[in-house]
């Protein structure tokens, strides 16, 4: 194999080789349900007069359940194996530490450690160390039912209910500086304790007993269970964090309570994890995993000796990597949980004027369809016809192209070569289509939530990386007037925002699918957003790795920052020279 990635003479990363790896999107619809996992298809949804109206329902229970296997667990062997151990790559820099709790982008491996629950690749919950839950009839109040091991950490001791509340009240704690406490704001008291320094007794979180936890909620949040399997609500170890303070998940110190435990480190080179024997499910196929600190560069290079059984791939490395016969077929692209999306302000000319807002979507080439059917009745609004977009205009001073306003579109600062090459394309297309003259404006990282709070902006250019997988987690944070994120969007709906709260209290998946359809109708007939495109990971993989994680559908899934379970799916089979 060579020791460096192959190249070719003009093998560049263009807009068109771009798109048509990462696939383009064509509704929010689409990509909230894509991070959701579920494609089933919906009805049309009942005019507004007969919207779905939702009846507290009875305790809902989610009975005991271990995470499926993708194959049944071997008998054991009359002689012994020799351990399986998986080579990772990707990680290109030191991990800060492995404390999660504390710090969701630690940049550690969050396989260390257990929650109440675990994200299958659909990204659904299923019982981890929580076996089963409950919840009240309009999914405010949550009593979650633990194991019963007399072990789990990975020192021997039980994992119990104490150990969650503890570990959330630490990271509530402002003193914790944890970026991720903002997930537990629905809990009663999480925000005053956070943000005014409450008694964190006052949460609420309580155990009822050694395996009993119960949690109240300020508002309903039928999806709440997703969020308790999100790398950033994963404990900490409370007698090693009081002993060794910030070095508590140093080599030698660090206990744990997931499927691994952290058996050496050796900082700046790299870091081995091994089996916990405490873990409650014994179907991880993996002794060991050994993951090198390596640059992207010198990944590849390890990956093409045969180093590595996995490693992440540069944007700058990506289309001779793509291009490349033996390595091409190698190449993984898992979608990652974010959406890239253009955002008019309503209030702004020429965006104050929805035939301006609609003519967007249908002036841009964004190659492929996305995760609705294309006869959806939804995309109609996005798909690419220029002429379409132009006879819009018809209704506008816009027609004559001399008659524009000069036109700021708002992106922040810091964006990288595939989003860069999609952002001045859409700017050349939006010239040329609509003769619409566009002008970026890249905002300094520290200024960028003030241009959204206060609405400075005529068009925005906005990554949104997804903060738990729902399908709220777009159609709520983003565009409800209650808690959204962009508070001078201009622009609010109230059946849109009646909508938002039926899904919040909505237990059914079916019909939840069926309320966020209703919202997605609403923002694609107000023009209050253009869907651009997924953007996705890259990754070689060896042949020999038999199985990595895949949704329903086949596609990969992950590592990413809300599937903290990658290494429990892989499968290896006999290793090849290199």
């Amino acid at each position: 194999m060579p020791d460096r990635p192959p190249t070719a003479p003009g093998h560049r990363l263009t807009r068109r080789r771009l798109l048509g790896w990462m696939g383009a999107c064509a509704a929010l619809a689409g990509s909230a349900l894509l991070v959701y996992r579920e494609r089933q298809r919906v009805s049309s949804p009942a005019p507004a007069a007969e919207q779905p109206v939702v009846s507290p329902s009875p305790m809902v229970t989610t009975p005991a359940a271990p995470p499926p296997s993708p194959t049944a667990t071997p008998s054991p062997s009359p002689t012994p194996s020799p351990p399986v151990v998986f080579y990772q790559g990707g990680f290109l820099e030191d991990p800060l530490s492995h404390d999660f709790n504390a710090n969701a982008g630690c940049g550690g491996d969050p396989e260390l450690f257990s929650g109440l629950v675990a994200l299958t690749p659909d990204y659904e919950p299923m019982p981890d160390w929580a076996e089963s839950w409950q919840s009240s009839g309009d999914s405010r109040r949550w009593v979650f039912t633990l194991r019963r091991n007399r072990s789990g950490w990975s020192n021997g001791d039980p994992v119990r209910a104490q150990d969650f509340v503890w570990s959330w009240q630490r990271m509530l704690a402002p003193e914790t500086g944890a970026p991720q406490a903002s997930l537990l704001f629905d809990v009663v008291n999480a925000r005053a304790v956070n943000q005014q320094g409450a008694d964190p007794a006052s949460l609420g979180v309580r155990a009822l007993d050694d395996w009993t936890l119960e949690i109240e909620l300020e508002h309903p949040r039928s999806y709440f269970p997703i969020l308790l399997g999100l790398p950033g609500l994963l404990p900490a170890h409370r007698p090693s964090v009081e002993t060794w303070g910030d070095r508590w998940t140093e080599a030698g110190h660090c206990v744990s309570n997931g499927p691994f435990q952290l058996a050496s480190w050796e900082h700046g080179r790299a870091f081995t994890l091994s089996r916990n024997p405490n873990y409650w499910n014994s179907d991880l196929r993996i002794d060991r995993c050994v993951t090198p600190i390596l640059p992207a560069q010198e990944g590849l290079v390890a990956y093409f000796r045969g180093d590595l059984d996995l490693v992440s791939v540069a944007a700058g490395s990506l289309s001779s990597v793509a291009l490349d016969p033996v390595l091409g077929p190698q190449l993984v692209r898992p979608t990652e949980p974010a959406i890239w999306l253009l955002v008019p302000n309503t209030q702004r000319p020429p965006f104050d004027q929805l035939a301006v807002r609609r003519a967007l979507g249908r002036a841009i080439d964004r190659g492929i369809a996305g995760h609705l059917d294309e006869s959806d009745e939804i995309l109609a609004g996005q798909r690419f016809d220029p002429d379409a977009a132009r006879r819009l205009l018809g209704s506008t001073p816009y027609t004559d192209p001399a008659a524009w306003p000069p036109v700021t579109l708002s992106a922040r600062e810091g964006m990288d070569a595939p989003e860069r090459i999609l952002v001045e394309d859409i700017v050349g297309q939006l010239a040329g289509n609509l003769g619409m003259p566009l002008t970026l404006r890249e905002v300094p990282g520290q200024e960028w939530e003030t241009v959204l709070d206060r609405g400075d902006f005529q068009l925005l250019w906005l990554r949104w990386d997804f903060p738990y997988p729902d399908p709220s987690a777009a159609y709520a944070i983003l565009f409800a007037s209650e808690r959204r994120q962009i508070q001078g969007l201009g622009w609010a709906d109230p059946n849109f925002d009646a909508l938002i709260r039926l899904g919040d209290r909505e237990t059914d998946r079916l019909r939840r699918l069926a309320i966020y359809r209703q919202c997605e109708r609403i923002l694609q007939e107000q023009g209050i957003y253009v869907p651009v495109g997924y953007p996705a990971a890259a990754f070689l993989v060896k042949p020999w790795v038999r199985a990595i994680p895949r949704n329903r559908q086949g596609d990969p899934v992950g590592p990413n920052r809300l599937f903290s379970r990658f290494k429990w799916y892989v499968r290896l089979g006999e290793r090849q020279g290199g």
